[in-house]
């Protein structure tokens, strides 16, 4: 007992002289800097810092001389610049009087350390706790541990290197000492529940283990001087743990501890703290290792279990859907997710709140709620009741709606903390109202609509039908429920088509059954059907629902449409007839006009004046257009039905034929503005297209001074086309109406004129695309496309 209350006494001795020395240590270090800084200002500034540098200087060196470490400043080199008394005694050298190199007084075996030593304090600006062996002037080993720091000049350049060097040669022997004392009594307390065992080598068996280390690990001493710890030690730790006896054996750290897995004899795994120190011999060199091995296999099982736990549970709030904060008794915040941020406007993440205290966040957030003091009110009444609050609804200030839930959390009867969330209904309210609102629409709907419903069970007995169906139906309410559609209203053909078709339907798609009814007054009316199954909430069939629509009017206008198409096919075939009869009786008297232009030319030549045989030759040229022309309106005759011709049509000719050839008033011009283009198509056709056009241009202007302008961009797939005038432009309602094919004169009076119906049907043929821009009063511009491919 007397023994460690002296090692007691010893170590407290030795710890106080250490912490003073430390303090002495950062006291002169702090100083050092300070000097050197100093010193470089005053030699770059005024007089007046002269008196301060003298000052401080005078300061430190009393600090230096009073030091009872050595304190050295020294070249990058080694070479000592100046040492305190301390160091001139340590060392046995006095720089004043002959030149000292630090580095020449390590021994051999610790010159590599000091090497790498010094390369740290290049690097790093200094080291600590360097420990090395040095030989002083009159040989004698000391060893010493060196605090050192590089001094650099204003520029921030290394320019020396200033240090303690303590001797802890009787500290070391004496901490030999105390660890030799401290092995004895851990070998002796062989009772601990930690498990202590003590080693000599790194490969070898352990020397001795308390009855701790035989129960924890199942095997006796004896097994334990044979046992390869490397081998009973997880692979998961083998190779670090190497490495870390490794440096105790060589002295380069003293103990360590760590968390690891071993394997118990029976082949079960065990987790133990274990901790290793080294205990060295008095040369310094590693003697034993002493272990100590806790079992902590159930706390780390537990342990891992509740990380797990809490794991799943903040990856489950972080990625819920709904806004959650978790806080803990104090109210301070545990956890929560970026959508509880981002719903209460908060401009940080949400691991940036952990720890935060939210005694006030209620009153920071009472403005975004519709209701702000009751807001708070009510958060402060669950804190304090501390009941658990499901489903609350509050309004926000901007509209939305927001479900709040508060559970208080306890753990054997102790309050621990709350749960908030908060889920934004907004979308499920709204629809919930839209629901309504359409459920109230489509039953007025369904009760006021002229389609007849009808809901029937799975034997196709009416459950429920609308007013309109009465009325179709001449039946009551009251008549309908419980009876068989089919018995009550279908002819005996209707009721086979139901009975074999829609009775047996038993899919989701709707189908269209027309069906032939005998209302209650014995009229016969024909109705279109349309039937779907009717499924409840497990998707079971129950029934059908049937939605009925009178057509008995059309049915009857589809038969008279079907005479007049009969009739108009006839009138059409005669039309064709006609045609082919006006144009022969046109181009009859046109062929008489022309042979007798071509004899009085012929007979009265050399009577006439030029002018005159001009004049004779343009009449002669008109007739061959109109005889032409005439030739191409029995060709449209059959547009839609002979095939057209391919042949190479110059527009531009034929654009300057079309001019020359139609009436244009004086005050009216047509230009072409860029060459048109020379296109693979027919003649007549693309005569009849230009000529309807500019046609149309020249009867619809009216201004003092009329302009017509043709002309044609190239694309890629298409020639567009443009004919842009100044007229009195087409009124906007009129736009869909001006290319229709109208198939009847009087559809052709309500064009009013300006039905351009050939220049629909020509660009359909050619696969084209025809667009107008028009203003009123302004003018009109008519596109229309042409496919290279079709031309």
């Amino acid at each position: 007992m007397q023994l460690t209350k002296n090692v007691e006494i010893l170590e407290r001795a030795l710890m106080r002289e250490k912490a003073a020395r430390k303090a002495a240590e950062a006291i002169l270090e702090q100083k050092s800097l300070e000097l050197y800084n100093v010193s470089e200002e005053l030699r770059q500034t005024n007089s007046r810092l002269e008196e301060t540098l003298d000052r401080k200087t005078s300061e430190l060196e009393g600090v230096f001389e009073t030091l009872i470490d050595a304190f050295i400043v020294m070249e990058l080199s080694g070479d000592v610049i100046s040492m305190n008394q301390a160091a001139k005694d340590l060392l046995g050298f006095d720089p004043e009087e002959e030149s000292v190199n630090l580095n020449q007084l390590v021994k051999d075996k610790y010159k590599e350390y000091t090497f790498e030593a010094f390369k740290e304090l290049t690097i790093h600006g200094k080291f600590n706790n360097y420990r090395a062996v040095i030989i002083t002037r009159n040989g004698e080993e000391k060893i010493v541990q060196i605090n050192a720091s590089i001094i650099y000049n204003i520029k921030g350049e290394p320019i020396a290197a200033q240090g303690i060097a303590r001797d802890i040669t009787q500290e070391t022997a004496m901490k030999r000492q105390l660890q030799y004392q401290k092995r004895q009594l851990d070998i002796i307390f062989g009772n601990s529940p930690i498990g202590v065992s003590l080693a000599r080598s790194m490969d070898g068996g352990l020397l001795m283990v308390n009855n701790a280390m035989t129960k924890m690990f199942g095997y006796t001493p004896e097994e334990f001087e044979k046992v390869d710890v490397n081998k009973i030690t997880h692979p998961d730790h083998r190779k670090e743990t190497m490495k870390l006896r490794e440096k105790l054996f060589a002295g380069d750290i003293e103990t360590y501890q760590m968390e690891k897995r071993y394997f118990r004899k029976d082949g079960t795994l065990l987790w133990a703290n274990t901790s290793v120190t080294a205990v060295p011999d008095d040369n310094g060199v590693t003697e034993y290792l002493v272990a100590t091995v806790e079992d902590i296999t159930e706390r780390k099982e537990a342990s891992n279990k509740l990380k797990q736990s809490e794991n799943r549970m903040s990856t489950l709030i972080k990625n819920m859907q709904s806004a959650v904060l978790l806080e803990d008794e104090n109210r301070t915040v545990s956890l929560t997710n970026q959508r509880f941020c981002d719903l209460f406007e908060i401009p940080a993440p949400p691991e940036a709140l952990t720890g935060t205290d939210c005694s006030s966040a209620a009153e920071q957030s009472k403005v975004l709620f519709s209701e702000p003091e009751q807001f708070v009110s009510k958060v402060e009444n669950l804190i304090k009741n501390r009941t658990t609050v499901i489903g609350e609804e509050i309004e926000m200030a901007d509209g939305r709606f927001l479900e709040r839930s508060y559970i208080p959390i306890f753990s054997d009867g102790v309050y621990k903390g709350h749960l908030w969330s908060y889920d934004d209904i907004t979308i499920r309210k709204r629809y919930k109202e839209f629901l309504q609102a359409q459920k109230n629409k489509y039953s007025s709907i369904i009760a006021n609509m002229n389609l007849g419903l009808l809901e029937v069970d799975a034997d196709l007995r009416i459950l429920m039908a609308n007013q309109s169906f009465e009325e179709i139906s001449g039946y009551s309410k009251a008549e309908l429920i419980g009876k068989h559609p089919g018995e009550l209203l279908l002819t005996k053909r209707s009721r086979e088509i139901f009975e074999n078709e829609i009775g047996k339907e038993n899919t989701d798609q709707i189908r269209n059954h027309e069906l032939d009814v005998i209302n209650k007054n014995g009229e016969l009316r024909t109705l279109l059907v349309s039937g779907t199954p009717n499924l409840n909430m497990k998707g079971e069939n129950i029934g059908s629902i049937f939605i009925h629509l009178d057509i008995t009017d059309r049915k009857n206008l589809e038969n008279k449409q079907v005479e007049l198409l009969e009739d108009l096919e006839v009138q059409n075939q005669e039309l064709s007839d006609y045609a082919h009869i006006v144009s022969h009786d046109l181009k009859s008297p046109l062929r008489n006009i022309s042979a007798l232009l071509s004899w009085t030319r012929e007979d009265f030549k050399n009577q006439l004046s030029d002018d005159s045989l001009i004049n004779i030759d343009l009449m002669q040229n008109k007739v061959e257009k109109m005889d032409h022309l005439i030739e191409n309106i029995l060709k449209y005759s059959s547009i839609d039905r002979s095939s057209a011709s391919s042949e190479k049509v110059d527009v531009q000719s034929l654009v300057e034929d079309i001019i020359a050839m139609i009436y244009i008033p004086d005050h009216i011009e047509i230009r072409i503005k860029n060459k048109l283009p020379v296109i693979q198509a027919d003649t007549t056709r693309i005569q009849q297209l230009f000529q309807n056009i500019l046609s149309n241009a020249v009867n619809y202007i009216e201004k003092e001074q009329g302009t017509i302008e043709v002309d044609v961009e190239e694309k890629a797939q298409d020639y567009i086309f443009s004919v842009k005038d100044n007229g009195i432009g087409i009124p906007v309602d009129q736009h869909d109406r001006i290319f229709q094919i109208f198939n009847t004169a009087s559809d052709r009076k309500k064009s009013n004129g300006i039905g351009l119906s050939i220049v629909r049907k020509i660009i359909d043929l050619y696969h084209g695309k025809i667009w107008l821009e028009s203003t009123p009063h302004v003018g009109t511009t008519f596109h229309f496309s042409i496919k290279k491919s079709q031309v």
